[in-house]
């Protein structure tokens, strides 16, 4: 059995951290929100999947998960490849210093010119429909390109259907019994390719996703399986308690892949989001019908889930002092509100929380995947700055953006 990761850090180690970011230069008092990333915590998170698989495993991140390119560059620097969603991730990782052969393409919307330049590159592709197959046969890929069929199993959804994708209607691949016909016709693949989803998509779900593919996978004697990501993540007490690493291991160990096949993993989520986390200057406090509201830094910009579907997405938020620490006190009813121009722009509604001033800070927890990713541009906001983190040894990964950098993007 693998050890466990602590979920994220503790909340009476933020106050330290804070403090080498203000001593660095990187948090002060003009601050307006700034992300933390935990790398300790993720490296260690790296050397546990590592130690979890055999050791042909080629263990890729999901770029869009987070895609801040010194963040990259450290999971590559501990042995990871990375999975590119689009032509501008591929980009992405080669400027993360990701090998050509370690990054997985997987965008269902490529180009001819991308297929041509990942197969001259010696990308990993992963075909998502019999047209791409196509358009590769006549471009001809060298010796050596790996290329996979994405399959799709017809498992069925998990909880939060736009983020489950192996439903029957879901966009993605080709219908898994159509496996046989295609890798028949177009030699050139040599593996296959499923993913479920992640949030909402419970074990049972990817068991059935996976297995089957896998099946398919030896049945027409192929080289490699990517069984994807696909492992939830727990970001508040009430969410139920997600799959273990030691869970998912078990699972694909009994697959007909494992020991067979060399297997391609894209965790994207679970490496990243429960080592990120945000604070943000509460810029007011006000009554608003009786309920004592915050205004903060972060809203439908960086939690666009949160704010746009709020009974499928949370963050745990905890109000500190102006210097990190957790404020005492008996919790009142309290509205987080964002700084966007809309009134629905809303983080939580009458949250039992801290007695807070202006001044204060919000902590906000496991914001390092799909947060900073699905950035907002509404109202022009700039980026906020993401600083790394390994104990109080703190670096900085992302400048973030002031009002010039915003006119240049929009000039």
């Amino acid at each position: 059995m693998t050890e466990q990761p602590v979920r994220r850090l503790p909340v009476a180690e933020v106050a330290p951290v804070l403090d080498a970011a203000r001593s660095a230069g990187l948090w002060h008092d003009e601050s307006r929100a700034v992300i933390f990333h935990d790398l300790a915590r993720m490296e260690a998170d790296l050397g546990r999947l590592h130690a979890a698989f055999p050791a042909d495993t080629l263990h890729t991140v999901a770029i869009k998960a987070n895609p801040v390119v010194r963040l990259l560059a450290a999971v590559v620097e501990r042995g990871a490849g990375l999975e590119a969603a689009s032509w501008e991730e591929v980009e992405l990782a080669r400027a993360a210093g990701c090998a050509p052969d370690r990054i997985v393409f997987d965008s269902p919307a490529k180009t001819d010119a991308e297929l041509r330049a990942a197969a001259e590159l010696g990308l990993w592709i992963n075909a998502d429909h019999e047209d791409e197959l196509r358009r590769l046969d006549a471009i001809g890929v060298p010796a050596g390109t790996q290329v996979g069929l994405r399959v799709n199993p017809g498992s069925g959804a998990g909880s939060i259907g736009f983020t489950s994708t192996v439903s029957a209607d879901s966009k993605f691949g080709v219908p898994l019994e159509r496996a046989a016909e295609l890798v028949a016709r177009y030699p050139v693949v040599r593996g296959l390719h499923v993913h479920t989803g992640s949030q909402g998509v419970g074990l049972e779900l990817i068991d059935a996703a996976v297995n089957a593919t896998c099946d398919a996978a030896a049945a027409l004697d192929l080289d490699w399986v990517d069984v994807g990501g696909g492992l939830p993540v727990r970001y508040t007490d009430a969410d139920p308690e997600p799959p273990t690493l030691d869970d998912w291991t078990a699972m694909l160990s009994r697959t007909t892949a494992w020991g067979t096949r060399r297997i391609v993993t894209e965790l994207g989520r679970w490496v990243q989001a429960g080592r990120g986390w945000l604070v943000s200057r509460i810029e007011a406090v006000k009554d608003v019908n009786g309920v004592r509201t915050m205004v903060v830094h972060a809203g439908a910009d960086m939690f666009l889930r949160r704010v746009y579907q709020p009974d499928s997405w949370d963050h745990e938020m905890v109000v500190l002092d102006p210097d990190g620490n957790p404020k005492a006190g008996p919790a009142e009813p309290t509205t987080v509100a964002g700084p966007l121009c809309f009134s629905g722009d809303l983080l939580a509604v009458e949250r039992p929380l801290a007695h807070a001033e202006r001044g204060d800070l919000l902590l906000i927890r496991d914001v390092g995947a799909y947060t900073l990713a699905m950035w907002s541009r509404h109202c022009s906001r700039g980026l906020p700055p993401v600083v790394g983190h390994r104990g109080t040894d703190v670096v900085e990964l992302f400048a973030g953006e002031d009002p010039g950098d915003v006119v240049a993007f929009w000039s």
